[in-house]
């Protein structure tokens, strides 16, 4: 199979408090709401454009806990093939502990879990040239941002899509 596009980046589950203000240093506000969902930003553009009848998969890594289980699922149940993800027997999957205020400013607080330790081996180089366009996004840590550079030099007839995010804004 050709996908259309591969998504390559964090996986995370988001835990998201709706808050009345986002509160500053020594300040107490009130959660009004809370959701908990699927997301990393490669992951979030990969459903929609599962959603649109592309054919897609993902590269990535989660932990063997629950939380893995239900970031895969749902890329599963969106129709993403999830062969290239792996799952970590070690540590745990990436969680963002988030804070959104009533104008839809936010805070994120990000936990890398095993996203952080994706090594280069683990990534097949055969899934990630198999697609039309491979899509990017950032990672926290500076191990797997090292294995998405290295990756880009295998790629000849994919086209590239990169969403660095401030992550990677601010690694220039």
């Amino acid at each position: 199979m050709i996908f259309d596009v591969i998504g390559f980046g964090a996986l995370n589950l988001d835990r998201l408090y709706m808050v009345d203000k986002i509160a500053k240093r020594g300040e107490e506000r009130f959660v009004t709401g809370c959701v908990e969902t699927p997301g990393g930003s490669a992951a979030n553009t990969i459903v929609g454009l599962a959603r649109l009848g592309q054919t897609v998969g993902y590269v990535g890594k989660v932990g063997n806990d629950p939380e893995g289980d239900k970031l895969v699922k749902s890329l599963r149940d969106e129709r993403v093939d999830t062969e290239g993800i792996v799952i970590s027997k070690e540590d745990h999957s990436g969680i963002v502990t988030g804070f959104v205020d009533e104008k839809g400013e936010r805070t994120l607080y990000v936990s890398p879990g095993v996203n952080d330790t994706l090594d280069l081996g683990e990534v097949n180089r055969k899934y990630i040239t198999n697609t039309k366009f491979i899509h990017i996004t950032s990672f926290v840590g500076e191990k797997p941002f090292t294995v998405q550079k290295k990756l880009l030099g295998c790629l000849q007839d994919v086209k590239v899509s990169f969403d660095p995010g401030a992550l990677y804004a601010r690694k220039g």
